[in-house]
C-alpha cells in the first residue's frame, strides 16, 4: 500500500512539473532562455528619440526613408514587421521570425499601423509607437493586454492595387 501511493504521488508531482514546463513554454511569460538580445527578450519600456508625432497621437522615426511609392487606404502592402508591447518591450508578432514578408489590404489593419504606413515610401523602414486607442484599445488580443501601446518596426517592401 505505501509503495502504491508513494508510486501516485511520484507521478502527481511529475505531472505538475509537466504542466509548470508546458505553461512557461506557451508565451504565459519571459522564456528562461531568452537572451537580452533576442527580439522576444522583455526589455522595459520602449521610447522612441526625438520621433515626428502626429495629429492622431503616433509617433515614428524613420531609419531608412524609402525613394518608391506610398501607400493608399485602397491598397495592398507587403510589409516586415516586428510587433511589440510598448511597456514591456515583449515582442508579440514578427513576419521576420516567420521568415517571410506579410502583404496584406492596407483597409485590413488596426488605425495606427495603417496611419503608420500611410507617410512611408517603398524601401523604407520605420519605428511607429502606436497609442491603445489607434490599436485595439480596450479589448485584449492574444499576447496583447487590453489598452496596450504598441511598437512596430516595418520595412515597407512593396505597395499594389487590391485586386
Amino acid at each position: 500500500m505505501t509503495r502504491t501511493r508513494t508510486f501516485v504521488l511520484g507521478a502527481a508531482v511529475a505531472v505538475v512539473a509537466l504542466f509548470a514546463v508546458a505553461a512557461a513554454g506557451c508565451g504565459d511569460g519571459p522564456d528562461a532562455t531568452t537572451t537580452p538580445d533576442s527580439p522576444t527578450a522583455v526589455k522595459g519600456p520602449i521610447q522612441l528619440k526625438n520621433p515626428i508625432v502626429t495629429a492622431s497621437g503616433l509617433k515614428y522615426t524613420d531609419e531608412v526613408v524609402g525613394t518608391g511609392a506610398s501607400p493608399r487606404a485602397d491598397q495592398v502592402v507587403t510589409v516586415h514587421y516586428r510587433g511589440t508591447l510598448a511597456a514591456t518591450g515583449a515582442q508579440f508578432d514578427s513576419s521576420y521570425d516567420r521568415g517571410q514578408p506579410a502583404t496584406f489590404a492596407m483597409s485590413g489593419v488596426i488605425k495606427g499601423f495603417a496611419e503608420g504606413l500611410s507617410t512611408m515610401k517603398v524601401g523604407g523602414k520605420r519605428t511607429i509607437l502606436i497609442p491603445a486607442a489607434l490599436a485595439y484599445g480596450a479589448t485584449a488580443r492574444p499576447s496583447i493586454p487590453a489598452n496596450s501601446d504598441l511598437v512596430f518596426e516595418l520595412e515597407l517592401i512593396a505597395v499594389a492595387d487590391a485586386k
